[in-house]
């Protein structure tokens, strides 16, 4: 989990709470709106995004993985795995995969002409997915075309 830590003392350890406190300090570019119509419709894309696409890879991921025997769920508790939700979670991330290749046939960016938050959540969502050995099929190539593109931003090679 990402933690952001203030010169203060203080803790951030939410990555989109810290995107918040990034984009207050450093506006430039602007990755969450411009103004409250344009944050209202980037936080919708990239909660989609991440409850549609995160979530059905970590169901994947967390059900399947050996070395997360015992630990199917974030969290100070164990949870078993179970099977039947790593084939779930795959077929949610294969569903993911063909609606986002549907709304990027359409747009250059999830939410539009411009690079945002829910890129970034797509694109740690896509490589993430990869991970669990599930990658976009060939013939979704604007999803193809998006992840190339927003992969080759130096931010992205950071």
């Amino acid at each position: 989990m990402p933690v952001l830590v203030l010169d203060d003392g203080t803790s951030i350890p939410d990555a989109i709470a810290i995107c918040r406190y990034i984009e207050e300090i450093h506006p430039d570019p602007l990755l969450m709106g411009r103004n409250t119509a344009e944050r209202a419709i980037v936080e919708s894309w990239q909660r989609r995004v991440e409850r549609n696409g995160f979530y059905a890879v970590m169901e994947a991921f967390r059900n399947f993985s050996p070395g997360l025997r015992g630990r199917a769920l974030p969290g100070p508790d164990a949870f078993e795995q179970i099977p039947a939700l790593a084939e779930r979670g795959r077929a949610r991330v294969q569903h993911f995969f063909a609606w986002l290749n549907a709304r990027l046939a359409d747009y250059e960016f999830i939410c539009g002409p411009d690079f945002t938050v829910a890129d970034i959540t797509g694109l740690v969502t896509v490589d993430f997915a990869g991970w669990a050995k599930l990658k976009p099929p060939e013939e979704m190539t604007h999803l193809r075309r998006w992840h190339a593109a927003v992969s080759a931003r130096p931010s992205a090679k950071a």
